[in-house]
């Protein structure tokens, strides 16, 4: 009986486990290290973290990190979560691991940016903002370690904001590719700063680091598609040629032509890019199209006044299979 009781005690609480109510990130880093907690946010990055994940509500973030959690790997940037697991200190930063339950929710949720002027940037460097993702506005450079000039970022690196004590960001190694960070030159123009506020202290005080997660953190141009220079043609031919543009900032692709300077004719593509390439097809040869482009991502649109293209005149010879000649 006693052996049956213990049982039943055994499995209502493993009932009750998985029955546990969501709370506030705010509660879950009130309760500390070692609190078994299911958490509900919004994922900040994707793999250019590796491991980590952090998460968002209104009010708080947390680091989340595992490597063999089903579903853990696979979260992306605006991923709606639920997740459940112990809560931990690693070198100052509280994150959640081990995980031991991963739930989407929805995809695609916008998040919210603490905004900060560079000249008040180190207030963010702190335990409330912790786990938070922030935009360092008006950043004027990036240095090394001794304030000197960087070139090239490197990854698992540490650098700093104008070069201010207190207020470093590190590259992972992770954020590689077109789209990484790692080999990347560092702005020459002032820009924005947008990372996520971590924490590196095997003391456990101070360390606090910003992790920009991709290139397009480094915002330029307040982060407007900003069409630079003119469009120009490529690939042509009689009925036809490519118009190719590039933006300072990712955005669409949108391409108005026509005969006259009133266009009347729309092609588009909503992949964003920072490199832009559209075909127009069906056109008269030798023939004079005005071509007017722009781009547009969700801070706003940008455009180029509509410039004259000419279609080519000439038929281009094919190719013919030779035969031979004389032949028995």
């Amino acid at each position: 009986m006693k052996h049956v009781t213990l049982l039943a005690l055994l499995l209502g609480g493993a009932t009750y486990a998985q029955a546990q109510a969501p709370i506030t990130l705010t509660a879950a880093r009130a309760a500390g290290p070692g609190a078994t907690v299911v958490v509900r946010g919004t994922v900040s990055n994707g793999p250019e973290l590796g491991g980590l994940r952090y998460v968002q509500d209104k009010d708080a973030g947390m680091a989340a990190y595992s490597l063999n959690a089903p579903g853990f790997s696979s979260l992306v940037l605006g991923d709606s979560v639920e997740l459940r697991g112990t809560l931990k200190n690693y070198n100052g930063l509280l994150e959640m691991d081990p995980i031991s339950s991963v739930k989407v929710l929805a995809k695609n949720r916008r998040l919210s940016v603490v905004e900060i002027p560079a000249a008040d940037l180190t207030k963010v460097f702190s335990e409330p903002y912790e786990g938070r993702l922030v935009k360092v506005k008006g950043t004027s450079n990036i240095t090394t370690m001794n304030g000197s000039t960087l070139t090239a970022m490197n990854g698992n690196s540490n650098y700093l904001i104008n070069g201010q004590r207190g207020a470093q960001i590190r590259i992972n190694n992770a954020s590689s590719g077109e789209t990484g960070l790692v080999g990347k030159t560092v702005p020459t123009s002032e820009f924005d700063l947008i990372g996520v506020v971590s924490q590196y202290s095997p003391t456990g005080t101070g360390g606090y680091q910003l992790l920009p997660r991709l290139y397009t953190d480094f915002v330029l141009g307040g982060g407007l598609p900003n069409v630079m220079g003119e469009p120009v043609p490529t690939d042509m031919s009689r009925t036809g040629f490519a118009v190719t543009f590039q933006t300072q900032n990712p955005g669409d692709t949108r391409v108005e032509y026509g005969k006259t300077s009133a266009l009347g004719t729309v092609v588009a593509n909503a992949t964003p890019t920072t490199k832009h390439t559209i075909a127009l097809t069906d056109l008269q040869p030798g023939t004079v199209y005005y071509v007017k482009v722009s781009s547009t991502n969700a801070v706003g649109k940008s455009d180029s006044p509509a410039v004259p293209m000419i279609t080519d005149t000439k038929k281009r010879a094919t190719s013919r299979t030779r035969t031979t000649e004389g032949a028995e």
